[in-house]
């Protein structure tokens, strides 16, 4: 029984966890593979494939080395075959010329073969065959060419030392460039007795090197990842919300402060589409850039919109933005308690979320580059238009255009993948499977972050912004300082504190600042926060960083004087500084010391013997 391990090739699938994979490239060491849903491409050196499959982590679903991929090779293997056969069970003696001249004879005029093979061949075919154990393998004819290492070690080593250092570069280095490291490498280590090779032994090492190490060395894993991934099969949803795909698109449009008219600059849109029906199932337009925040605001529109009659509800597993932080946050937080599963998307990859790209393609074609404003895909399609000066949407405009579309046009049309009305389909598929959904007040208490915090005067502090209630300032009386604080990083105009005496129990503490954090956005508020440390290091910098401390001194030299004044005999004042401060650029002059005669009996004594 053959037990050695069947050997991979480019084009072999294999199961992985119940998950279909094919090989992509085989050599160096790796093992480079893709996924077939999706085609997300993974490597790991091949040592570890090798265990995967000894441990039955590993399955063979297509090895096309176990296929005969070659009819003319295996046409040639059966012709010998038969020869062999014939000897082997009418000769006593299979190898001998003469009686092995007439069965040649015989066999070729029954499988009619033009040319016959001589007896010496079918002697050597019928030794290899019982000397492997009668493998019909052996019987190939074995590829010509060099089978050895025709370098030196020293040379090989510099190949591989200038495919490294000078081929695999960002810059365009070629065969050339490669030959010329090794010929003056070789020259400066005296190896001239040592054969080099010639330029196109080169270009075939190089051609054998796997194309995403090459692609990525010069034009980085992006590109690699771009130009070697297949499209992969289609995402298949099996019902409504269980996988819905999440992604933040930048509107092609300015719009306007609606008070003052001023620009404030491109919106984004965050939005959730449900892949079995193609239904939008959440949306949220701001001027914040993809983040945990903008996340958790599409999620809990999602979660609410049934309430408005929308389509919405909680999914079963969400495929969210590119290099959204998924730990210690509100979103992550909501995600765990309704059993939310969260699927990273691969960065650079819009085969990941293909159906939420292709609505944005669409909303950008029917919707925001038809209003005023626009800035178009780019300066080629823009031309003289003055998205400046024409923008006259405001940010609620965009969100009441955008929903509109959405609700009448997008859901209301025949979706050309699916050749169905989304919103009719969404519809159907909730008759059979209806989707949870939450309540406002609901949504409200769970999309939000935990912190412990101190009660101090009957406050609670959140990121320097103090909350108050009279309940604190009861819990405080009773030792209870230590409460947990639920904060919106939506709205940060009101907190929660849970009852430490009752945990079901919620308690709305307001900000003690409301004009400020009344619908204040945790984003926003720490942008804020850093514009005025931005502002107090400012203004340290123009008075200067040791301008206080210059202060104090003026401050108590001039007190020193007025003393002197008044109480003649009294001892200089003696202020040990650092040198720092002394060699300031604004000395001021100190005053003439005064001879001690006797020790001052009133209450001057004590400040003047004063250490700062």
């Amino acid at each position: 029984m053959n037990t050695s391990i069947p050997i991979p090739s480019i084009g072999t699938r294999f199961l992985f966890h119940g998950s279909q994979f094919e090989i992509s490239f085989i050599g160096h060491g790796i093992c480079r593979y893709s996924a077939i849903a999706g085609g997300r491409i993974f490597q790991i050196p091949y040592h570890q494939f090798e265990e995967w499959y000894k441990s039955g982590q590993i399955e063979y679903d297509f090895n096309t080395s176990n296929l005969l991929v070659n009819p003319e090779m295996t046409a040639k293997r059966i012709r010998k075959l038969r020869y062999i056969q014939a000897a082997l069970s009418k000769l006593p003696r299979p190898t001998a010329v003469q009686p092995l001249t007439i069965l040649i004879q015989q066999i070729a005029k029954e499988i009619q073969d033009q040319i016959p093979p001589n007896p010496r061949s079918v002697a050597r075919w019928i030794r290899v065959y019982l000397l492997s154990n009668q493998c019909t393998e052996s019987l190939e004819k074995k590829k010509s060419g060099n089978h050895y290492v025709r370098f030196s070690l020293e040379i090989e080593r510099l190949i591989h030392q200038a495919i490294q250092e000078i081929y695999l570069r960002s810059e365009r280095r070629d065969g050339k460039d490669v030959l010329a490291f090794i010929v003056g490498k070789a020259m400066e280590h005296g190896w001239t007795s040592h054969k080099i090779p010639c330029l196109r032994t080169i270009e075939r090492r190089i051609n054998r090197l796997d194309p995403y190490v090459v692609i990525n060395a010069k034009k980085g894993s992006r590109t690699a990842r771009k130009l070697l991934k297949a499209a992969g099969q289609s995402i298949i949803s099996p019902t409504v919300m269980a996988l819905v795909e999440i992604d933040t698109h930048y509107l092609d449009i300015i719009i306007i402060d609606d008070i003052t008219g001023a620009i404030l600059g491109r919106p984004f849109l965050s939005c959730a589409i449900d892949v079995y029906t193609r239904a939008i199932v959440g949306i949220y337009i701001s001027l914040y850039p993809p983040s945990a925040l903008t996340t958790l605001c599409v999620i809990r529109n999602m979660i609410t919109r049934s309430y408005q009659g929308l389509s919405g509800g909680i999914p079963s597993q969400i495929v969210p933005d590119n290099g959204v932080e998924f730990k210690n946050n509100s979103f992550a937080r909501l995600c765990e308690t309704l059993k939310i599963t969260i699927t990273p998307s691969q960065v650079g990859t819009p085969n990941n979320k293909p159906h939420i790209e292709s609505f944005f393609r669409t909303l950008t074609e029917d919707l925001t580059q038809k209003l005023s404003g626009t800035t178009f895909s780019n300066s080629t399609a823009r031309g003289d238009y003055n998205a400046s000066k024409t923008a006259k949407m405001t940010l609620a405009d965009v969100q009441k255009y955008a929903e509109q579309w959405i609700n009448e046009i997008y859901h209301t049309r025949i979706h050309s993948e699916t050749n169905r009305i989304p919103i009719l389909a969404w519809e159907d598929a909730t008759k059979i499977v209806k989707p949870t959904s939450l309540s406002d007040d609901e949504a409200s208490v769970l999309c939000r972050k935990p912190y412990e915090r101190s009660i101090n005067k009957g406050r609670v502090l959140i990121d320097y912004l103090y909350y108050f209630s009279p309940a604190l300032a009861t819990f405080e009386q009773q030792k209870l300082t230590k409460v947990i604080v639920l904060v919106d990083e939506i709205d940060l105009g009101h907190v929660f504190i849970v009852d430490p005496n009752d945990p079901t129990n919620l308690i709305k503490a307001e900000c003690t600042n409301p004009s400020y954090a009344q619908g204040l956005t945790i984003y926003a508020h720490q942008e804020a926060q850093k514009i005025k440390k931005q502002m107090a290091q400012a203004d340290v910098t123009r008075l200067g960083e040791k301008a206080n401390l210059l202060a104090r001194w003026h401050l108590l030299k001039k007190i020193q004087e007025d003393l002197q004044r008044k109480k003649p005999k009294l001892r200089q004042l003696v202020i040990d500084f650092p040198e720092e401060i002394k060699n300031l650029s604004m000395p001021i002059k100190p005053p003439p010391i005064v001879a001690e005669e006797q020790q001052a009996t009133d209450g001057y004594t004590a400040f003047s013997s004063m250490e700062i």
